[in-house]
């Protein structure tokens, strides 16, 4: 029975990926053909996969950007959300501080909350700052339709979730080894750089992959918060594709499973020390 409920789960995990990787080789008129009655193409095709890499192609060159404006957000949000979201985790650990529960309580709160009830809010902030209120060294700020903008909005949805994870690492490391390197000369800072950073690289990893997934994979601030081709990410490509190109659900299909590859390999390489990350960080909560 188990077995059955793990290969049922895994089927309807699956079965959508492998779909839409053949319904973009399949030929455009097979494919809404109203006799369709079979999983396999009479003849496949490839054509979409080329055209998003070939230089001659309209569609290329605006893809190419999607996908390097999305790597570019996700690792970048990825690497700032790790650095103050593990600092801050320690310090809800390891410090003692008035409202700490409620502040870490408060953090979850944030990320639980539909993406889409902030969106006012940030968009009141940001047009108040590209109304030239704020300068500077001399120049006006302007952030609307910029990759600086969506790492700002997409680290402060995310920066909560990674506090929160790393969080239950710290709290499975023993204190006696910082108390041992502190014995021995040692500042807390220096602690922290030396000794638990190391030790929870395991967990660093698995929240990391996690957060480059949620950053990746964003879509609704992309679609408020931009408005040409400079700050575009892949997700909002692929939505567009059905708007301003032809409606081709091959050409859609392709595009979307390309999008699928860097995360599959993300946590294909790292598959070790997201297992082992998870698991250290679900022993004490």
């Amino acid at each position: 029975g188990l077995y059955l409920l793990v290969l049922i789960i895994v089927l309807w995990t699956v079965l959508p990926l492998i779909w839409m990787f053949l319904s973009s080789i399949f030929p455009y008129k097979e494919l809404i053909s109203d006799r369709l009655d079979h999983w396999l193409p009479s003849r496949a095709t490839f054509k979409h996969y080329t055209s998003f890499f070939n230089p001659e192609k309209e569609i290329s060159s605006r893809f190419l950007a999607a996908l390097k404006n999305s790597l570019i957000i996700a690792t970048v949000t990825t690497v700032v959300c790790l650095f103050f979201g593990s600092l801050a985790a320690y310090a809800v650990v390891r410090l003692k501080f008035r409202l700490k529960r409620t502040m870490v309580m408060s953090l979850m709160f944030v990320r639980m909350l539909p993406t889409i009830t902030l969106v006012i809010p940030f968009f009141i902030i940001v047009n108040v700052i590209d109304s030239g209120l704020i300068s500077l060294f001399g120049r006006n700020v302007h952030l609307y339709d910029s990759k600086q903008l969506l790492i700002i909005l997409y680290t402060s949805f995310i920066l909560g979730f990674v506090i929160w994870i790393m969080r239950g690492f710290y709290l499975t490391m023993p204190e006696e080894l910082e108390e041992a390197a502190r014995i021995d000369g040692l500042t807390r800072l220096q602690t922290v750089f030396r000794i638990v950073m190391p030790l929870s690289a395991n967990g660093l990893v698995a929240t990391g992959v996690l957060a480059f997934l949620l950053a990746w994979d964003e879509f609704i601030l992309a679609l408020i918060f931009t408005r040409t081709a400079v700050a575009e990410t892949l997700p909002l490509f692929i939505a567009e594709l059905g708007s301003q190109y032809i409606h081709d659900f091959t050409q859609i299909s392709a595009a979307g499973f390309i999008a699928c590859i860097p995360p599959f390999l993300l946590v294909l390489i790292f598959q070790r020390f997201i297992v082992s990350g998870l698991t250290m960080g679900s022993v004490k909560g």
